[in-house]
């Protein structure tokens, strides 16, 4: 029979993502609803020039995958560390595209890109902690 010891909750990787997730669903809401204007120039670069794809595009490839992240490393669920790397890379991976798309620059960008780095490094230093254990075995 195969005993596994709880996973051990990270308080601070589930807080960091938590706040990327809650900006960026705010962020895609914001967009989508029209409330936020990035201007003719910046629209028109969206796909489909609609500020409605690039919200919900927001929300799907950054919020959620932070959101999930977020509640595993909260919970200490088993695959805490796989959803923060998947998240933190998602969230670096976007802010590349949107520079590359939209073309221009704002604070917000390299500050979003090291939550994105912290995220993912702290699901690789679980990943880590947890070949550690079972090497010890």
């Amino acid at each position: 029979m195969k005993t596994t010891e709880p996973a051990q909750r990270r308080p601070w990787l589930a807080l960091v993502a938590g706040i990327v997730a809650v900006n960026a669903l705010a962020g895609a809401a914001a967009l989508a609803i029209g409330f936020m204007d990035m201007g003719t120039t910046v629209n028109a670069r969206f796909p489909f020039h609609s500020t409605v794809v690039a919200g919900l595009a927001l929300a799907l490839v950054v919020a959620l995958p932070m959101a999930a992240a977020a509640y595993l490393s909260g919970t200490g669920r088993p695959r805490a560390a796989e959803a923060a790397m998947v998240a933190g890379a998602l969230l670096v991976g976007w802010i590349a595209v949107q520079l590359i798309v939209i073309r221009t620059f704002s604070w917000l960008q390299p500050a979003m890109a090291l939550a994105g780095a912290l995220v993912f490094l702290g699901g690789l230093l679980i990943r880590n902690e947890h070949r550690d254990d079972w090497s010890e075995r």
